[in-house]
């Protein structure tokens, strides 16, 4: 992998292991991966141990290295229709493979440690791609809760809303539970059913203060925080969301689930 002289080359450490081997059958969010590192940097992994998330970055081969502005995936259209000039992103603006130097980044938890393989819940790389090295994922600094992202691209369906809403809760609570799964059910509804899919331009809910992972599950998801008024707290057993002028609720029931009544 190395470029012309004069210029930085690169050196593989090791290679991707899943069950996808086609970049366009592979899951926006990826899929339970592993890397296989080369036996000469295996010693690099000391105390590796000590992180429960790191950075991947690969290189992605194949990919046109000449294309600076590409449609995102969630605004590609339909079959038989022209694309729209707005859809139109540069592609330092998203994540596509296609870019002047094709480095894949992709944040992933450890799962296992064998050897020199390592066993991680998700990567979006296909099979054998090379991996060009492993960054400690740093909680003190490389989480920025309060950076905001404008939606580049819509979910397919309900279901790529649900594992995307899903991941992320986990991802900010740490652990899964009943409350949690159905804080996801809400949202899932919620963004599908009332909002069709696209991002409001801000946040209005309102959430029991005694159900506190519904409570820590909406933060995270939504990154709606108390001291700017976008998520307030009250005594019921409901979650209730203000969006264009209407107020809908959800009413937590006793056996679990939720009732859905919009005003």
């Amino acid at each position: 992998m190395s470029t012309n002289s004069g210029n930085p080359s690169l050196t593989p450490i090791g290679h991707v292991r899943n069950d996808c081997a086609d970049r366009k059958a592979m899951a926006v969010l990826g899929v339970p991966s592993a890397v296989e590192l080369l036996p000469e940097f295996a010693s690099g992994l000391l105390h590796f141990e000590k992180h429960s998330h790191v950075w991947v970055l690969a290189w992605l081969d194949g990919v046109d290295r000449d294309v600076l502005q590409v449609v995102p995936r969630g605004l590609k259209p339909q079959t038989g229709q022209e694309p729209d000039a707005r859809d139109l992103h540069g592609v330092f603006a998203v994540r596509s493979p296609a870019r002047p130097n094709p480095i894949g980044l992709t944040a992933a938890k450890v799962i296992a440690i064998d050897g020199s393989r390592i066993e991680f819940d998700r990567l979006d790389f296909i099979d054998g791609t090379p991996v060009l090295d492993l960054k400690p994922y740093f909680a003190s600094r490389d989480c920025i809760f309060s950076a905001r992202n404008e939606q580049v691209g819509r979910n397919a369906n309900v279901e790529a809303v649900r594992e995307s809403v899903l991941m992320q809760a986990q991802a900010f609570c740490g652990e899964d539970s009943d409350d949690l799964r159905l804080a996801v059910e809400i949202l899932t509804h919620f963004r599908s059913e009332v909002l069709e899919f696209r991002d409001p331009d801000e946040w209005s809910i309102v959430v029991p203060a005694a159900r506190h992972q519904i409570c820590d599950a909406l933060v995270g998801v939504t990154h709606a925080m108390p001291g700017r008024g976008e998520i307030r707290f009250h005594a019921l057993d409901a979650v209730l969301f203000e969006h264009g002028g209407s107020r809908y609720e959800y009413q937590l029931l006793p056996e679990g689930g939720f009732r859905f009544w919009p005003h």
